[in-house]
């Protein structure tokens, strides 16, 4: 794959040209300058994290009573939360079309809200990963050490595991947008295909699993619910996790 200069925008559309803003002095040798940006941006992309953390959480709880051919609704679950179990325990109780539709736009979905945070507020931004996402500081490091050299490993992130650190990361090193969601799209889809070919692999292993998961649902139910309930008090009284990012949010990266 060709590797286009980072810096080179020409040809790519600025994701802050919708606010109509212009661009600020960069605070980086080699990044290009972060835009200026209206300040109701932070908050709708707050709101947007909010609504899908809201939502994986949801479908964590509701799993296992979802995640049922016959009595369940499993592109709900999908809808909510795509994460490679549930994918996995749908691949073979869906069909092929509405399972690659569901399951791709829920995977995208929070991938543009990280995008804009990294491309918008840059190394606030970063910092702010730092303490969201603390299994991920070998990874920003490496970024910190070199990073000019660092964003030709990112085409190759963006495509094998485009997940919120790493989209926020392309942000920050301002890859142009068309690769970006080039990338992602592709590494999207064959996410999706790959669990859905090892679903039909497995497939009467899965559903020797559905049938206990159908024989223990409310158990299940109650002890997920517990589950989650749990570590989202743990997230909140740590100020870890997205969670706990998102309460901080406005304090890392929003306007003096």
């Amino acid at each position: 794959m060709s590797d286009l200069p980072a810096d080179d925008h020409s040809q790519d559309p600025d994701p802050a040209a919708a606010t109509g803003s212009g661009a600020a002095a960069a605070s980086t040798p080699g990044v290009p300058a972060a835009p200026t940006h209206p300040r109701w941006l932070l908050p709708v992309l707050g709101a947007g994290i909010v609504t899908l953390i809201i939502a994986a959480n949801l479908g964590n709880v509701m799993w296992a009573r979802w995640a049922d051919a016959d009595s369940g609704h499993p592109l709900w679950l999908l809808a909510l939360n795509s994460s490679n179990r549930y994918l996995l325990l749908t691949s073979i109780i869906t069909s092929a079309p509405p399972y690659l539709l569901v399951a791709m736009s829920r995977l995208l979905a929070p991938d543009p809200l990280f995008y804009l945070l990294g491309y918008i507020y840059r190394d606030r931004a970063l910092h702010w990963a730092r303490q969201v996402f603390p299994g991920m500081d070998g990874l920003f490091d490496l970024f910190e050490q070199d990073r000019n050299g660092f964003k030709r490993l990112l085409d190759v992130a963006v495509l094998i595991a485009p997940n919120n650190p790493v989209c926020l990361l392309a942000g920050v090193a301002a890859m142009p947008i068309r690769r970006f969601i080039a990338l992602n799209l592709v590494g999207t889809l064959g996410r999706v295909l790959l669990m859905r070919t090892l679903g039909l692999i497995f497939e009467d292993e899965i559903r020797d699993l559905l049938e206990i998961v159908s024989r223990y649902q409310r158990w299940l139910t109650w002890g997920s619910l517990a589950a989650v309930g749990g570590y989202l008090v743990w997230q909140v009284v740590n100020n870890r996790g997205l969670v706990g990012g998102v309460e901080s949010l406005d304090d890392e990266l929003g306007d003096d």
